[in-house]
């Protein structure tokens, strides 16, 4: 049988180095798409890539006959983000689309067409929900991300308040329901003044936790970040009440695996320098049993020009965790799918994966095969909540 889509819970998949991660509330009804790269099918029998538009057209929930996506979120739009958003537009009705204006404000020069299709496709959506505020349909939907000077002046000024969101702030809401029993998502960044000031420094950066019979499962996509403003988010985490803390199940590693979130260029240095600070953040934050996904092809290299993925990267994670615990979407070979359950959050094991047919999406390794047998998942022991209580 054909790979599915977990009933609760979430899944990164083998799109090459890119990112495209599906956060499933509830697969009958509510599915969030973070990030997409869409890759064309390959005749090769040994390629594990992904086609995702032509996935989730298959997967995702069925509304008036047309494949329903609840929601979807773009870190930032570099083409590794938004490969193919033209094609999933035409094929999949997105009920809501989650938007920080503020790149396309100031990097708005260089997109891809993808991208583009991406920025035409808001800019509509504003208009809709400018005249029809909170009566705006499913479809016409888009929740605006920003601090309160996007909603002061030019084009999103007296944009309606049900749609806006804000970073340092909790959301529940998907399409118009809210989810709040079933699907969080804090918003930690893009910061007000775009911490290093560079494109990558605006990314979307999501802590989200799936609940489902009593379980509940946690995952950090922290876009293209690097150090400087990683640092940021962790630090104004802390600040807040403890059910705001990073502890997650699942670490997204940013910008694909580079050493920029974990290696800072200092002056008078030669080469970057570790920053241990970051690497005990996660640490903290994955501990008991939490993985590290690296959404990248399977070429980890520190040559010059070869990379992210970064070997001496992956070295590093791989000290702070299991090393079984982390996982590379191409070496995994198989889409990388968590099942929320009461049992908790827990990676689907290589023999589910060995019985679906993934030819378009994988076939399962022996080093998943052997990771899995050691049953290193166990089930949640501490009280059900957002966050570590």
């Amino acid at each position: 049988m054909a790979f599915e889509l977990p009933d609760s819970g979430f899944v990164l998949w083998p799109v090459g180095t890119g990112d495209s991660t599906t956060i499933v509330v509830d697969k009958s009804k509510a599915v969030l798409q973070i990030d997409l790269h869409h890759l064309s099918k390959s005749e090769d029998d040994d390629e594990v890539s992904v086609s995702i538009v032509d996935e989730l057209v298959r997967l995702l929930p069925k509304k008036d006959g047309r494949s329903y996506l609840a929601g979807f979120g773009l870190t930032h739009p570099d083409k590794d983000h938004i490969l193919g958003f033209a094609e999933l537009l035409k094929q999949v009705d997105i009920g809501q689309i989650w938007h920080t204006p503020r790149i396309f404000r100031e990097y708005g020069r260089d997109l891809c067409e993808d991208a583009k299709a991406f920025k035409k496709e808001v800019e509509r959506r504003r208009e809709v929900t400018m005249k029809k505020g909170d009566n705006t349909p499913s479809g016409d939907r888009v929740l605006v991300i920003g601090h309160d000077d996007i909603f002061a002046e030019g084009k999103y000024k007296g944009f309606p308040e049900c749609w806006r969101a804000f970073p340092g702030k909790c959301y529940s809401e998907l399409d118009g329901t809210d989810h709040g029993d079933a699907f969080q998502a804090f918003i930690h960044a893009p910061f007000k003044d775009g911490s290093a000031g560079e494109r990558n420094e605006t990314s979307l950066a999501l802590h989200i936790t799936v609940q489902n019979d009593g379980g509940e499962g946690r995952i950090l996509l922290l876009g293209d970040l690097s150090y400087p403003s990683l640092r940021r988010v962790i630090d104004k985490t802390k600040e807040k009440d403890r059910q705001h803390r990073l502890d997650c199940d699942a670490l997204l590693a940013p910008h694909h695996c580079s050493k920029g979130t974990m290696y800072l260029k200092e002056e008078g240095k030669d080469d970057a320098v570790l920053k241990q600070d970051i690497m005990d953040d996660f640490e903290e934050a994955l501990d008991p049993g939490g993985r590290v996904i690296a959404s990248c092809n399977d070429d980890f290299s520190d040559e010059k020009g070869k990379n992210p993925p970064h070997l001496r990267a992956r070295k590093r994670y791989e000290e702070i965790i299991n090393s079984d615990h982390f996982v590379c979407t191409h070496e995994y070979g198989a889409p990388v799918s968590f099942l929320v359950s009461g049992q908790g959050c827990i990676l689907e094991d290589a023999e589910t994966a060995k019985s679906q047919d993934l030819k378009n999406t994988s076939a399962v390794t022996p080093a998943d095969a052997v990771r899995n047998a050691r049953g290193s998942d166990t089930p949640p022991t501490k009280e059900v909540g957002f966050g570590r209580s």
